[in-house]
């Protein structure tokens, strides 16, 4: 996510999730008098050349995602056909500046049209396929605990304060499992195995006592690592290119430079 008209924020950040409530992974510094100057200009104007600028740096790290997420491996390719970039541009600061981001990551499943347009991944089975439909991209980031038969159930919530910010922490207990033997299976949400456990992805299962977890594959923070310093130089090109390119247009458009001093 790209951040240009933050005072003293980062100029490339990434995160994981939505809003408020991202977790971020990765910031890069701003080239201040280059934001500085452009803060001087329409911000129609602005905003036009820092976006076209902040896409070309982003690129190198959509590419080394989607490389990333090739080497996992694909069983419905729904993670690859996800990853995606998006430009936007927010005047909810304080300072009510235009703010153009640019997001590099995972396409959020929420197009109800797209949805309805996902096919079968393999004939039988119940997964489906298509661009919007990586639900499983935070478990592959951050890998999942140990899961055992039983119920979670809230017992308590409380407020506590976590990087300076209030939030609401839930406790939890886990309920004896309704069968004594702690067995865990898909027969719950699958219905009876076919073809002896041998049915379409996802595979029917049963298992006794737990349910090993899945580590923690990193995909985005591994393509941070592989092309952090690309596009730290691409941004810094094209940062510089972008005010060039806008003092010519804020020249044409107006005729005259007036008092403006980048």
């Amino acid at each position: 996510m790209a951040q240009v008209f933050g005072v003293a924020g980062p100029l490339i950040k990434l995160a994981l999730g939505k809003g408020k409530a991202a977790k971020a992974e990765f910031s890069l510094q701003p080239l201040e008098s280059v934001v500085a100057a452009l803060k001087q200009l329409p911000a129609d104007i602005s905003n036009k050349y820092q976006a076209a600028a902040l896409r070309k740096a982003a690129k190198p790290g959509k590419e080394a995602l989607r490389n990333q997420v090739s080497q996992l491996g694909q069983v419905t390719g729904n993670l690859l056909a996800s990853v995606t970039d998006v430009t936007r541009k927010y005047t909810n600061n304080r300072q009510r500046l235009p703010v153009t981001v640019v997001v590099v990551g995972f396409r959020r499943p929420t197009n109800a049209k797209s949805q309805k347009m996902a096919t079968p991944a393999f004939e039988g089975g119940s997964v489906l396929k298509g661009p919007n439909r990586a639900y499983h991209s935070h478990l592959v980031e951050y890998g999942t605990q140990r899961r055992t038969p039983g119920r979670t159930r809230r017992t308590k919530r409380r407020r506590v304060v976590l990087g300076g910010r209030v939030r609401t922490v839930a406790q939890s207990i886990k309920e004896a499992p309704a069968n004594a033997r702690g067995i865990l299976s898909s027969f719950g949400t699958r219905g009876p195995f076919v073809g002896g456990g041998k049915g379409q992805y996802p595979k029917d299962f049963i298992a006794r006592g737990s349910v090993g977890p899945s580590p923690a594959r990193r995909p985005l923070a591994k393509a941070l690592a592989a092309s952090r310093s690309q596009m730290q130089n691409v941004l810094d090109a094209q940062m510089k290119n972008a005010l060039s390119q806008a003092l010519r247009a804020y020249g044409r458009k107006f005729n005259d430079l007036g008092d403006f001093k980048p």
